[in-house]
């Protein structure tokens, strides 16, 4: 059992706070915040007692499930957790020529994967989405990824560069499919895009799609505004 603790000075911290940890190992555990007698905040992944408070609470694969408070932080704040993040800076030069490749907004593609994978490049997902934009084998094979001898798609999805690019790919064909419009691409990357085109081009009536492009939308927004 790791332990996290990352101490911030209330000064930086506004109510309701909270980004996750990207940080790969970090990513597969719930986080606690608490308060101390000298006003300094601590996360940890191991519940420190009754006046903790649950902030993050993730998925089995790694994924970000729920954020509590995450509407209350600060666009700078935020991104400077995401560039203080090992994990992210690992990706940015794959993160960044997939974007100038493929014509996606870094920004989204960044709260893509925040969203989808945590940063944590060996998520799966239980429906067989590998990797840190959770891209599926059938998927990848659209684009040219095939299993070799000994190796299977799902193992190749592992990689962070291939997966980067392939999932980039895929949600620039999405976006174009829908006429730029990033929401409806995001639920077809969540749902399938017949998903989309059978709910007459608009988000489908599936409770995950919608709280998935909310939550994705949602982090959109403060890396943006971070930068604007």
């Amino acid at each position: 059992m790791y332990f996290l603790r990352i101490s911030v000075h209330l000064l930086w911290v506004q109510a309701g706070l909270l980004f996750w940890l990207l940080i790969p190992d970090a990513a597969l555990a719930d986080v606690w915040k608490v308060v101390d007698a000298s006003g300094v905040v601590h996360f940890t992944n191991q519940p420190p007692g009754t006046k903790s408070e649950l902030v993050i609470e993730t998925s089995p694969s790694g994924a970000l499930g729920r954020a509590v408070g995450l509407t209350g932080a600060k666009p700078d704040v935020v991104m400077a957790m995401i560039n203080a993040s090992t994990a992210v800076g690992v990706v940015h030069d794959s993160l960044s020529a997939a974007s100038d490749a493929y014509g996606v907004d870094l920004n989204l593609l960044k709260a893509v994967m925040a969203t989808e994978s945590a940063f944590n490049s060996k998520a799966v997902s239980p429906k067989g989405a590998v990797g840190l934009m959770q891209v599926m084998p059938t998927t990848a094979t659209r684009y040219g990824v095939h299993a070799g001898r000994g190796v299977t798609v799902s193992s190749k999805l592992k990689d962070p560069d291939l997966n980067i690019r392939t999932g980039a790919r895929y949600l620039a064909d999405l976006l174009r499919l829908f006429g730029g419009q990033t929401e409806l691409a995001l639920a077809a990357y969540n749902a399938g895009e017949g998903a989309v085109a059978r709910a007459g081009n608009k988000i489908p009536d599936y409770r995950e799609t919608r709280y998935y492009v909310q939550r994705v939308m949602l982090v959109y927004r403060l890396l943006q505004a971070s930068v604007g």
